[in-house]
């Protein structure tokens, strides 16, 4: 998670119930957790360093939790953004404007073998891995939904409408594409299964607009960010067959960021219900609902156990 108890944002880890609490040591700067890592050894964190010219430089790294030497796995850019783990940890895929508007990369789990997927003037984004890539691109004009392997061949586009498409996110089984569309005038959570027409994934409060989504371990569910006012923001749980909702996170306060439990069991987010942001967990019925921290802290990412 992000903690500004000391200061500037910086990535601290701890366990489920609160305990354990720990400041990871990375480089230095601003650091933001991203993708949990699968095998659940390291924190991998994107590092922000404001330069003496002014300009802004970020760098992707990868954090042992026992200690130890960092590794950078992308070199210094203005934006790196939206790393994404292959199922068994050895690669990812992110995003960069190292060399371009944006566009995304490929790195071993060691650094190496750091190579270029995509190459489009108006830019690739947001990667998400399966047994293919899933990204975003506006190389035809809007943002629309591509996919491709894993070296950056055989490209197919999966979305065509005239407004924009961004943010997949595959089922953990990689049969299903979830995103977030503008085509009935607000953002809103669709899916695809490739082989019939995008669905809207739940019937949505006309005043909605979806901000993020994140999968259930098991596929049955997912979990929304939704958005209703300036502050108003809070996190519903769809059951992907039917799309009932089956859980709502709201408190007073902004209630975002949801990381679902290895096990599906529990769901932790960052709230603002009672004042400064805080990490919570709730199952997803919404229910026995408890804080676990108790600093300035947000966006949480929830990694396996090592080992188990």
């Amino acid at each position: 998670m992000v903690s500004e108890r000391e200061g500037a944002p910086t990535t601290w880890a701890m366990e489920a119930d609160g305990s354990g609490l720990r400041r990871l040591q990375g480089p230095p700067g601003a650091l933001f957790p991203a993708a949990a890592d699968p095998l659940g050894t390291h924190a991998l964190a994107v590092s922000a360093v404001e330069l003496e010219d002014g300009s802004h430089a970020e760098q992707l790294w990868l954090i042992p939790l026992a200690g130890g030497e960092s590794v950078a796995l992308s070199p210094p850019a203005g934006k790196i953004r939206n790393p994404s783990w292959a199922a068994d940890g050895s690669w990812l895929a992110f995003e960069s404007d190292a060399l371009s508007y944006r566009d995304l990369f490929r790195v071993q789990r060691d650094g190496t073998d750091r190579v270029r997927l995509t190459d489009a003037v108006h830019g690739s984004f947001e990667p998400d891995v399966s047994r293919r890539i899933a990204f975003g691109t506006s190389r035809d004009g809007n943002a629309e939904i591509y996919t491709m392997s894993a070296d950056g061949g055989d490209v197919r586009r999966l979305t065509d409408h005239a407004s924009d498409d961004v943010h997949p996110r595959w089922s953990p089984d990689g049969e299903e594409l979830a995103w977030i569309s503008l085509r009935i005038g607000r953002f809103q959570v669709f899916v695809s299964d490739g082989r019939g027409a995008p669905k809207a994934m739940r019937e949505a409060d006309p005043e909605a607009v979806d901000l993020d989504l994140a999968w259930s371990p098991d596929g049955e569910h997912v979990a929304v960010t939704v958005q209703t006012g300036p502050k108003d923001v809070h996190i519903e749980v769809v059951a992907r067959a039917t799309g009932a909702i089956v859980g709502v996170l709201d408190g007073p306060g902004p209630d975002e960021h949801p990381a679902w439990s290895p096990d599906g069991e529990w769901i932790a987010f960052s709230s603002s219900r009672e004042g400064a942001p805080a990490i919570y967990l709730s199952t997803p019925q919404g229910q026995h609902t408890k804080r676990i921290s108790e600093g300035t802290d947000w966006l949480v990412r929830w990694l396996p156990r090592h080992g188990a």
